[in-house]
C-alpha cells in the first residue's frame, strides 16, 4: 500500500472529505489530492500534521508498520465497512457503472448522495419489515 493508499485510507476512517481535512490542515483541496495520489509526498511538517489529524502513526503512513486493525475493527461496525466499501467503488472507478472523482464533488452532489444513502436505507428496513 502507497502512501497515498494510506493517508486516504486514515482520512476516510475518521469520516473526513478531503475538503474537510484540507480546511483543517490549512491546505487546498487539490494539494491533498496529489498526496493521496502518489503524486506529491508531503514534507515532514505535514506528515507530521497529516498523522495528527488522522491519529494514526506517521511509521503507518510511510509503511513502516501495519495498521493496528484489531483496534480498527473493534471500533468499525458493519455499517462503517459497508460504507467505506462503496466510497471506495465509487471513487475509485473499480466499478464500471458508477465512478465519481471524490476531488470534484461539490456540497451539492455530497448531500445528494447523503439523501440516497438514507434513502436506500429506509427502503432496506422497510422490505426487512414485508418478509
Amino acid at each position: 500500500m502507497t502512501l497515498g493508499e494510506r493517508l486516504r485510507l486514515s482520512r476516510m476512517r475518521k469520516n473526513l472529505t478531503q475538503t474537510e481535512a484540507a480546511k483543517k490542515l490549512n491546505i487546498s483541496n487539490n494539494v491533498l489530492s496529489t498526496y493521496e495520489r502518489d503524486v506529491r509526498d508531503p514534507d515532514t511538517k505535514m506528515l507530521k500534521a497529516l498523522s495528527e489529524l488522522y491519529d494514526v502513526s506517521a511509521d503507518f503512513l510511510l509503511g513502516l508498520t501495519d495498521f493496528p486493525q484489531r483496534e480498527y475493527q473493534k471500533s468499525k461496525s458493519k455499517l462503517d465497512s459497508a460504507f467505506e466499501e462503496v466510497l471506495q467503488d465509487i471513487t475509485s472507478g473499480t466499478d464500471s457503472t458508477i465512478y465519481l472523482d471524490e476531488e470534484k464533488l461539490d456540497d451539492e452532489t455530497i448531500a445528494l448522495i447523503k439523501k440516497a444513502l438514507k434513502n436506500g436505507m429506509r427502503l432496506v428496513e422497510d422490505l426487512k419489515k414485508t418478509q
